[in-house]
């Protein structure tokens, strides 16, 4: 057998290119990337991260409520909060009541409710609280049920009714009491239900 001497580079009719240079593909790099080789190219995969949202943040101006009535607002929020959670089994998570505090409102951001939207959150607030008092179980589990009953009747009959005393005759023959103390839970829950359904004298 003889022996052949290939000539350098060359060997079994195909020709080596031992100092070529590899293809290079190269872009602009922002963000992760991933560097993949095959043979003599090398290919760079480039993943762009968005540039973050610049983020819009509107000042309270005089056209919006004050700091004293965003105060006021907050601790009605609380209130119903604390009254919902000690009442009904599914508690009821501050970010969700000012959710919907708010879109009484016609806002997202409590500080940015309108002075001429003010009533519409309180208002809100106020009967979500009457709701959840109305329930059968609410004077066992509402510490403050009897005191916020009697306030909301004696604060109907002397501004609503225009008669401060507008309770007395219905407790007198209902129930033969003089005060509205006097009335056990299911007395005050109906007297509370007269006085609510009352109609309120024009003007």
């Amino acid at each position: 057998m003889s022996k052949v001497n290939a000539p350098d580079g060359q060997a079994a009719g195909r020709d080596i290119a031992n100092n070529a240079a590899p293809e290079v593909r190269i872009g602009k790099i922002s963000g992760g990337h991933n560097i993949i080789g095959h043979q003599g190219e090398i290919y760079m995969q480039v993943h762009i991260s968005p540039p973050p949202r610049p983020r819009l943040v509107i000042q309270p101006g005089e056209e919006h409520i004050s700091g004293e009535q965003r105060l006021a607002l907050k601790e009605l929020v609380y209130e119903w909060v604390a009254l919902h959670n000690s009442i009904k089994q599914t508690q009821l998570k501050y970010a969700n009541a000012w959710a919907r505090t708010n879109k009484a409102a016609g806002t997202t951001s409590y500080s940015l409710i309108l002075k001429t939207r003010l009533h519409d959150a309180t208002a809100f607030v106020q009967r979500e609280m009457a709701i959840l008092r109305n329930m059968r179980s609410a004077p066992a589990k509402d510490n403050g049920w009897r005191q916020k009953r009697i306030a909301a009747i004696k604060a109907r009959s002397k501004n609503q009714l225009k008669d401060a005393d507008a309770y007395k005759p219905y407790i007198k023959k209902a129930f033969k009491a003089e005060s509205l103390s006097a009335l056990s839970t299911d007395e005050l829950q109906k007297t509370y239900t007269y006085i609510m359904g009352k109609k309120v004298p024009e003007l």
